[in-house]
């Protein structure tokens, strides 16, 4: 067996480890802290990124976000509208998941609305910490444009997860969440749901990631 055969065997086995380890989580609650690491990891590495104190950019943010034209608005209300999604969302799923599959409230317009939030809260983080440290913070020890990278792997992240939810999802709802499936796009609300459904989900988030960088 050649190199390549031998990654990929061990990437699947190690997958299929993690699947059926996924499929014995019992509720909302044990999952949450799966589903909320990647978007804590990206936040902290921003934080300690910031070659400066934290509440010295919390009182920018909030003040300034109040001024007829503040920098990165584009990112601060992706921040505002992230933060309600994601308690919205989260609360609504614990209240109705009681009753079975739930395909109504945010899950009706998108199958994960929270991970949909996490990832506008994130870009809406990266647009603040590329224009801190391109305009007043100098150099810290990940550049502005790794963050951009470091956004990414956490897109990347989040689709694992979604894969792997819904592999759960569908053993236990199966044509029921199958169903929901074919009818209800992965992130993004209109999108058509489908096999290209991710792909268009990557462009529409890295757009609103090219607007928060470029745009005042």
């Amino acid at each position: 067996m050649i190199v390549s055969d031998k990654i990929k065997t061990g990437v699947l086995n190690s997958a299929g480890y993690l699947i059926l380890l996924v499929q014995q989580i019992p509720g909302l609650w044990i999952w949450i802290p799966f589903m909320a690491a990647p978007v804590f990891l990206f936040i902290t590495t921003m934080v300690f990124n910031l070659p400066t104190n934290i509440i010295e950019v919390c009182q920018v943010f909030f003040v300034e976000i109040l001024s007829p034209s503040p920098p990165v608005l584009i990112g601060r209300l992706l921040i505002v509208l992230s933060l309600v999604i994601i308690v919205y969302s989260i609360g609504y799923l614990g209240v109705k998941k009681r009753a079975g599959l739930v395909t109504s409230g945010p899950y009706r317009f998108v199958r994960h609305p929270q991970y949909t939030g996490f990832l506008l809260l994130t870009i809406g983080f990266t647009g603040w910490s590329h224009f801190l440290i391109t305009n007043f913070f100098g150099i810290s020890w990940i550049s502005a444009e790794a963050t951009i990278a470091l956004w990414y792997l956490e897109l990347l992240a989040y689709i694992f997860l979604a894969l792997v939810e819904e592999l759960y999802l569908s053993k236990n709802f199966e044509i029921d969440y199958d169903t929901y499936k074919t009818k209800t796009p992965t992130f993004i609300p209109f999108l058509k749901a489908g096999k290209f459904d991710i792909v268009m989900s990557i462009f529409v988030f890295s757009f609103l990631l090219y607007a928060v960088l470029h745009i005042p």
